[in-house]
This record gives C-alpha cells, structure tokens and sequence, in this order.
C-alpha cells in the first residue's frame, strides 16, 4: 500500500494539498468484551495470572522467519512484568510510541511504562532494505511542522530524517494533458518542508530510538497485546484513596492472523493489513495510574469510554440529568463521498526530477493519480483513487481494462509500469479511506484517562493532519503535565490535573479540525458551497486587505501555534465580514442604478 496525498476532485476542479495519512486506520476493532456494571466496568471473573519477571535477553532482530521467533530486548517481553504500571498506552502506532519516549524523558527510569501493541510483528528497522524496497506495500506519511516540531522535542528528529525523503514542491497534468512536457511544477512555499515516509517506518524509527536511547528505561513494549478497559477509578476528585484511584485493565495476549496462517513467515505484514484475535483466557489483569488511548480508529479505550459514559448518564434521574454534563460519545459521519484507492509503484526516469508529488486526473475527474517519493532514488508510492462502484475500483479487473485506461489518460505514467504490476494492481482488491469521526465534548474519563491522535480525532489523509495532529497530541499532553506539576502542592500527583487540562485544551480543536476536513470533502453543490467558494473568497479578500482577512484554509493549516478551533473561529469570521462586504457592494450597485 501507498502513499496518498490530497486530491479533491470535483466538477473538475481539484485542490491538491501536500500529505496526508494518519496513523493506525488500518485496524478496526470493535470493543465487545467489556459489559457494564452499576458504576464500573465489568470485572474479568477468572483469578489473574500471576505477573513474573523476565531475564533479560538478546537484542532486537528484524521480523521473524519461518523457523525462529524473534530475539527480545528487556525492553521487549514475553508478557507484562508488572501488576501496577506508572502509565498504560494502550496502541503501538506513532502517537503511542512517541508517548513513551515523551513520559520515560519526562520522569526518568522509575517510571514504569507498557505500550500493547494489538499487532504481534516488532516494527523492522527503518535501514532494513529488504522491507521498504517493496514501496507498493505501506501506505506514506507526510510529516509538515506539526510532526517536525513534536519529534524535535523529543529528539527523534535526527532518526525521522535518515528514513524520510522531503518533498520540495508538486507536479501536475491537468485532464487531458498526456504529455510529459505537459506537467507543471510548482515549488512548495512552506517555512518548513514536509518529509514522508511509510507508516510503518516511523513506527520503526520510533521503536529502534526507544531501544537504542532507553535501554535503561523501565518501558514494557508489549507487541501482541490488547487492552480492555475494567475499571476508569474515582471520577469524584475528593475521593482519592490509594483503593479505588487506578485504573484496571485486562491485558489480553493476541495473535496476528496473517502471520499465523501465511507459510512465508518471513515477510512483514503492513499494518494496514494486518488482523489480530485476541485470546481473552490468555490475559492479566493489571492497574495503571495514567491510561493513553492511542490505539488510533480501533479506539478500544475511547469505545468503552462512549460505552460506560452513556450507561452512566441514562441511569441518572431525569432531574439530575438535566444538570449532569454530557455524556462522553464518539461522532460519527456517514461518509457521503467515499473514495476508495489502489496502489501502484513506479520508477521514474533518470531525467524526472525526484523528491515531488506527481498528481494527474483523468478526464471527467473519474480517477485521480498522486504519487510521493518513497525514497531520494525515483521510486514513488502511487495511489488511484477512485469511487467505490468504479469498474476499475474491483477486484480481479482484466488488466488489459487498466492497460487500456492508463494509455489513454495517464500514458506518461502507463509507460513506467510493466505488465506484471498492472496485472497485480488490477486484480487485487481495494482499500477505503477512514471515515471522519471525532470525539467529545472531552477527551478524559474520570482523573487517569485519555484519548488522543487518531482515537481522539480520525480524518481522511487528503490534507497531511491525521499523523501530524497525532503527534502533536503528545507534545500538548507534555506541556499539561509539565504545568499540571509547576502547579501542584506538596509533590501532589499531576496526572489528575494533567488529564483536566489537556481535555480543555484539546478537545475543542478534535472536533473543529474533523469538521473542518469534512466540510472540504462534501459531494456536489455542497462541494461548491463549503469548499471551492470559501477558497475563492479567502483568496480575493486576503490579497486585498491581508491584515484584515486570513488566506484560505490551507494557508491557515501553515500556520505555527494556531489551533483547529481558532482557524475555525477565524474563518467563519471571515465568512461573516465578506459577506457583509458582499452585501454592502451590492446594495450601493442597487441604489446608484437607480
């Protein structure tokens, strides 16, 4: 799988934006275990297992072959060795890693740290050739200056760099145009250039830093595992005895199916198509004092989270419950213009320049070809995107069909694909797009849990703000713990306050960035309404009066320090003054006609 950046495409007017994909769409998993019960969740009935101590052991090997199971770090157990964790993240994505590195940098090697991991596979290195030269097969990222910034402070960013190609500007066809004189290029002009990279490579850039940085750290990075929420603790903030203030949860051992099945057990499954069952009678029952949901649109946590919540708030008495908050939910859009895409790789010519995003469209907008670099050689991760009822969008197409197709309207590319690639992207079945969902109105249950990145917020990858927002998420929750601490009295625990904090902070800018990337992906007159005429507008009334009038939307995705809720704030303000602006132009023309 590939790459993907943005292309609306509609009426035949089309936006490409640089970058795109966030993380962890690829795995869904729907929270059914977890019953509730009065004021809790739950209890497993069964006793736990006892939790041992692992030896420590050999250092990491790249993904399993067919006779041997992987080496394990201490860093990297068999099972959980602990009973009470000082913090539980449950996803081993991006968000999820970079959360360990932020909490073990924060307080030290005393802090007790498990990342559950749902996938079974320990990520490569990002210097294994022999995974990341089949470039088809991982879906890319594009990191811009909210990713940058949030792996800088962490001091990841010197790792990112060595495993990521930077992307210098655009090239387009326009419909109709065929020929390779025909693509235009169009420099980027961003204070700080957006690097791609596969998925999965940073979550291996993320994995090797924390095994070769935190050796010394008390981090359980605990691949195969699933967590299942038991307990959220004290949601009243005057009750918090030692008891009752922890979170439980069920870690439950997993095993990836692919893997398990597949007789060429050497090769690396991609996570977007990896699938896990989890063996609920092979589980420990563990307590934590701080739970990240970071499991991206899986969203176990934030499930149980939407789960317990609602129980709790239709049991209250109807006079309570007028004045009880709302309860806790995850909004989610019917996607009413899905796209679905195939991936296609391709080597450009040595007279192509590299390090761009190639972008064509087909006549009629019915496919859309974008295409990152994987690598600073020609190599490039294409996708097709597509409607879903699209003859071309099946599975098991003739690849004459798609031979023919590429001749006519994308022959500059058609040449670089041979015969064997064309067959297998035709035949092969497609992938969807996740659709928008956010949650809220807060984004903790209770003083030891959160959501965050894609748990917290999943949008299409048109616009480079699913891994990029995830990212920064940790950054934000960093800053709250910093100043939940300056804060607190007597060495007084943070994490309460910490968990307040970032709910206030963020919450608002979950719910305006998804809506803000839904209204640009509406269907027909919508599409014109909420997308290209606001882009019009914003470019007509900023060049005029530039202090007065923000750019358009992508311009404020550029901005640094400024949050989704802001932007959103700014923008219908805009709307309202160009419309009075509008009217009041209107109006004179009227009088003075008369």
């Amino acid at each position: 799988m590939v790459a993907i950046t943005a292309a609306s495409t509609k009426g035949g007017y089309v936006i490409a934006a640089f970058i795109l994909l966030a993380s962890n769409y690829g795995i869904s998993n729907a929270f059914t275990q977890t019953k509730l019960q009065n004021n809790g969740l739950h209890s497993m009935r069964k006793s736990a297992r006892p939790i041992t101590t692992t030896t420590s052991l050999e250092s990491i090997a790249t993904p399993p072959d067919a006779n041997t199971k992987p080496t394990l770090t201490p860093l990297i157990p068999p099972s959980p060795t602990n009973s009470h964790y000082d913090s539980i993240i449950c996803g081993g994505g991006p968000a999820g890693l970079l959360s360990a590195i932020m909490l073990s940098r924060k307080y030290g090697p005393s802090h007790r740290i498990a990342v559950c991991e749902r996938r079974e596979a320990i990520p490569p290195s990002p210097d294994d050739e022999d995974v990341w030269s089949d470039v088809a097969r991982f879906y890319l990222l594009g990191i811009g200056h909210r990713g940058q910034k949030a792996l800088t402070e962490f001091n990841v960013f010197d790792d990112f760099e060595k495993a990521s190609v930077a992307v210098n500007g655009r090239r387009d066809w326009q419909p109709g145009k065929t020929d390779v004189e025909d693509g235009t290029i169009t420099p980027a002009k961003k204070d700080v250039v957006s690097r791609v990279l596969a998925r999965d490579k940073l979550v291996g850039v993320l994995h090797h830093h924390i095994v070769k940085n935190y050796a010394d750290a008390n981090i359980d990075l605990l691949y195969g595992y699933e967590v299942d929420l038991m307990s959220f603790g004290n949601d009243d903030d005057d009750d918090d005895t030692e008891e009752n203030d922890v979170v439980k949860v069920r870690v439950s051992k997993c095993e990836d199916v692919a893997s398990s099945s597949s007789n060429n057990n050497n090769q690396y499954i991609a996570s977007q198509d990896a699938e896990e069952v989890c063996n609920v009678d092979d589980s420990y029952e563990v307590t934590t004092n701080f739970l990240i949901g970071a499991d991206g649109s899986a969203r176990t946590i934030a499930n149980a989270m939407e789960e317990y919540d609602v129980n709790r708030y239709t049991e209250l008495n109807p006079l309570r419950r007028l004045f009880a908050p709302k309860p806790f939910r995850v909004t989610r859009y019917v996607d009413d213009n899905p796209r679905v895409y195939k991936s296609v790789p391709i080597c450009l010519p040595s007279d192509w320049p590299t390090g761009l995003n190639y972008s064509a469209r087909s006549r009629g907008s019915r496919i859309t070809l974008e295409a990152l670099p994987s690598d600073d050689k020609g190599s490039l991760c294409a996708l097709l995107l597509m409607k879903p009822e699209d003859e071309l969008a099946k599975a098991n197409v003739d690849p004459k069909l798609l031979r023919a197709f590429f001749d006519k309207e994308f022959p500059q590319f058609g040449a670089l694909v041979d015969d064997e690639e064309m067959e297998r992207v035709a035949t092969k079945a497609p992938s969807t797009l996740p659709a928008f969902r956010y949650v809220g109105p807060r984004l903790n249950m209770g003083r030891r849990t959160i959501v965050l990145g894609d748990a917290a917020h999943t949008v299409k990858p048109y616009y480079g703000l699913g891994a990029n927002t995830a990212l920064e998420d940790v950054q934000k929750l960093s800053e709250c713990l910093d100043e939940a601490s300056a804060n607190s009295k007597n060495d007084d625990d943070p994490v309460p306050n910490a968990v307040k904090l970032f709910s206030n902070k963020m919450s608002g800018d979950a719910a305006a960035l998804v809506q803000i990337s839904r209204n640009m992906d509406r269907p027909g007159k919508m599409f014109f309404v909420c997308f290209l005429l606001p882009i019009i507008l914003d470019g007509i009334f900023h060049k005029m009066a530039p202090k007065i009038f923000g750019p358009n939307m992508f311009g404020m995705f550029q901005k640094r320090g400024v949050g989704f809720k802001q932007i959103q704030r700014k923008k219908r303000f805009d709307r309202t003054l160009q419309l009075a602006c509008i009217g009041t132009f209107l109006t004179g023309m009227g009088m003075a006609a008369k």
